[in-house]
């Protein structure tokens, strides 16, 4: 808004007779011809400050439409942050129920403690594989057989040919 200006005295108040009344010839019409001036600059003075006013609406008008878009566009993007928030919470929820399941089908410490009581009493380390066992088997029966093979050479029989 602009700052105040000196604003001019009111028009003085004549008596001006419209219509049948006669004017005097010599009447000065200097005073009416300031009243107009003074009129017109106060027109004036009020036509420029309704115009500065115009366009503070206008500017005040264009900011809050600029500010308004930006605000929308926080309140779009922290909403869509939170919506990904959100799921991304759902998601660890899940996997803490998954982890939970998890853990109650795993061996307490109690139970572990039993199952090593009994392996130390059992001492597995000394137990023999299946396949252990049929290589000790084919090496006995290897070594029997080149035995009895030995001990028939040696009674004079050939062996087969």
């Amino acid at each position: 808004m602009p700052p105040e200006q000196d604003i001019p005295p009111p028009p003085k108040k004549h008596s001006i007779s419209f219509g049948s009344a006669k004017k005097p010839e010599g009447t000065d019409l200097s005073g009416v011809n300031e009243d107009i001036n003074s009129i017109s600059r106060r027109v004036r003075m009020l036509e420029e400050a309704s115009s500065n006013m115009r366009r503070f609406f206008q500017t005040t008008e264009e900011n809050q439409l600029q500010k308004h878009k930006h605000v929308s566009a926080e309140i779009k993007t922290t909403n869509s942050d939170i919506m990904e928030l959100r799921k991304e919470i759902a998601e660890l929820k899940d996997k803490f129920l998954l982890i939970v399941r998890e853990l109650q089908t795993v061996a307490r410490k109690e139970e572990v403690k039993v199952l090593e009581k009994y392996i130390n009493l059992w001492n597995p380390v000394k137990f023999v594989t299946q396949n252990e066992v049929e290589q000790i088997i084919n090496e006995v029966l290897e070594r029997k057989e080149k035995e009895k093979h030995e001990s028939g050479n040696k009674d004079g029989q050939y062996g087969e040919i």
